[in-house]
C-alpha cells in the first residue's frame, strides 16, 4: 500500500494513475471527494480529510509501505509560512505515529536553502524535518519550475495580448512537465526502498529564457509576435493580489521570482539522471494549446 497526499493534484494524480496501472494499491488522500472520483474508478482508496490533521493522516498512513508527500498552498492564507509549517509538522507526527519507513517528498529546486527563495523556503524547512527522522528512508525529489505554471499566463495573453512576469527576460532556467516528475516518482515508489536520506534534482530537458518560452507559445497559438513583458516585483505582487491571492502568498511568490532571477533555483547539476524528456515545445503543442483553447 502506498499513501499519496495531494492525489488530486498535477503530480499526485498522475503518480496515482501510474501506480494503479502497475497493479499497486494506493490510498489517495485529498480534501474533496469529487476530485478523487476518477482515481477511485481506477481502483484507488479515497481518503477524504484535512492534510493539517495529524490524526487523520496517521490513520491514512497506517499499514502503508511508503507515502508520497507534498506541501500545498492555499492562495488566501494570511500567513503562508505558518500554513506550510502546520502541514509539514502534521506529516511528521503522522509518519512517527504510523510507523511509515519510506517517504518520497515532492520538494523543489531551491530547497537547499531558506534564503531568497520565497515560497520554496517552506519546502526547505520540510526537507529538514524529514531528514531528521530516525529510521525512515527519505527521498526528496527537487523538480524545477513547472511547465504547467504557464497556464497562469493564459488570461494575460487573451486579455492584454502579452506574456509577462517578474522573471527577467534573459534568465536561463530549466522547466519540467509534471508528467515527468510523476514518472520518476512512480519508478521510485515501485522499487522500494530508497535507503537513507537523499535528494534527486529533476531539471527538465534543457534551459529556457522567457523570450523563448513566449516565442514557443506564440507560434503554437497563432500569435507569432506575442511579446514578453518583464514586470517589476511591485507590479507582479499587485497583479497576484488582484486575483484574490493574499498578500502573504503574493510576497512569497514574488520572493520565488527573485530567487529565480539570482540563480537560487538553478543549483541542480544536469546529467542523464536529472534530465527529463518532455520539451516545452511538446508541452505547448499537446497540453498548453488545449488549456488555452478551453479558456473562455
Amino acid at each position: 500500500m502506498i499513501a499519496i497526499i495531494g492525489a488530486s493534484g498535477n503530480v499526485g494524480s498522475k503518480t496515482t494513475e501510474a501506480l494503479l496501472a502497475a497493479g499497486q494499491k494506493v490510498r489517495a488522500i485529498a480534501r474533496h471527494a469529487d476530485k478523487l472520483q476518477p482515481l477511485v474508478e481506477k481502483g484507488a482508496e479515497a481518503w477524504i480529510g484535512d492534510a493539517a490533521d495529524s490524526e487523520f493522516l496517521t490513520r491514512a498512513f497506517e499499514g502503508a509501505e511508503a507515502v508520497l508527500l507534498i506541501i500545498s498552498t492555499q492562495m488566501d492564507v494570511a500567513d503562508v509560512a505558518a500554513y506550510q509549517d502546520t502541514l509539514g509538522e502534521a506529516q511528521i507526527v503522522a509518519i512517527k505515529a504510523s510507523g511509515v519507513k519510506n517517504v518520497l517528498f515532492i520538494s523543489s529546486q531551491g530547497a537547499h536553502t531558506e534564503e531568497k527563495t520565497g515560497i520554496i523556503a517552506g519546502v526547505a524547512r520540510q526537507e529538514k524535518r524529514l531528514n531528521a527522522l530516525e529510521g525512515v528512508n527519505v527521498l526528496n525529489l527537487r523538480p524545477t519550475y513547472f511547465m504547467e505554471n504557464t497556464f497562469n499566463s493564459i488570461g494575460l495573453i487573451k486579455n492584454m495580448g502579452i506574456n509577462g512576469s517578474a522573471i527577467k527576460v534573459d534568465v536561463e532556467m530549466p522547466m519540467i512537465a509534471s508528467q515527468d516528475i510523476a514518472k520518476v516518482a512512480t519508478e521510485k515508489l515501485l522499487n522500494l526502498p530508497f535507503e537513507g536520506k537523499s535528494h534527486l534534482d529533476l531539471l527538465g530537458d534543457r534551459n529556457y529564457t522567457q523570450i523563448e518560452v513566449t516565442q514557443i507559445i506564440g507560434a503554437a497559438i497563432g500569435k507569432p509576435e506575442l511579446p514578453y513583458v518583464e514586470f517589476s516585483y511591485a507590479d507582479q505582487k499587485a497583479g497576484l493580489m488582484q486575483y484574490g491571492i493574499s498578500e502573504s502568498v503574493s510576497d512569497a511568490y514574488v520572493g520565488m521570482y527573485e530567487g529565480i532571477n539570482i540563480g537560487q533555483l538553478s543549483h541542480g547539476l544536469r546529467n542523464a539522471e536529472t534530465t527529463t524528456p518532455t520539451s516545452f515545445e511538446w508541452f505547448v503543442e499537446n497540453i498548453f494549446k488545449h488549456a488555452y483553447a478551453a479558456n473562455a
